[in-house]
């Protein structure tokens, strides 16, 4: 599925903020030690900064935000997982990254609920993992832009994904400088 698929159920922003188009995605893939996904560098490019439908923020490269920037949020958000699986190893049985798989957080819910990828295989294909803040981890076979469009469709069955998303319009709204 292509971000174009995503674009039908997920109205991009007229003007995308921090897109970070004209910014080279080389020098950020190589903090993480391999290429992000490219329907993932194509929906901040198109749609920057923001939230999706009042719940999910997806983490971003170019944000001048730290609150929102995957290149902050990346340590916190891997050092709270690590922390969650020292005390309850059973609630995270993954690697983190720089571990062979490990995962890579792009995201966040309102309620705390931790997005992320799980790195093995090519970056085309790595599954979402989702580590619930009230539920069990779960495990999804799609790419970014191909989970965004279901779980808005209210096609994923989740714990953490809204169920007022299956029967309403979901839109993006961009963080304001």
């Amino acid at each position: 599925m292509s971000i174009k698929q995503l674009q039908e159920v997920l109205i991009p922003p007229d003007e995308a903020i921090e897109s970070g188009k004209g910014q080279e995605w080389g020098k950020i893939t190589s903090k993480f030690g391999a290429p992000l996904p490219t329907d993932y560098m194509q929906f901040v490019e198109l749609y920057g900064s923001g939230e999706i439908g009042g719940w999910l923020t997806v983490f971003n490269p170019f944000s001048k935000n730290p609150n929102i920037s995957l290149l902050e949020q990346f340590f916190c958000v891997l050092s709270s997982i690590s922390e969650i699986k020292k005390e309850f190893p059973e609630s995270c049985p993954y690697p983190l990254l720089f571990e062979p798989g490990g995962l890579l957080p792009w995201g966040i819910s309102i309620d705390g609920d931790i997005y992320c990828w799980s790195t093995s295989g090519s970056s085309g294909k790595w599954k979402i993992v989702i580590i619930g803040r009230h539920s069990e981890p779960e495990e999804f076979q799609y790419s970014f832009s191909e989970f965004l469009s279901e779980a808005i469709k209210g096609n994923v069955e989740s714990y953490t994904i809204p169920q007022e998303w299956k029967n309403s319009q979901v839109n993006f709204v961009s963080y304001q400088l």
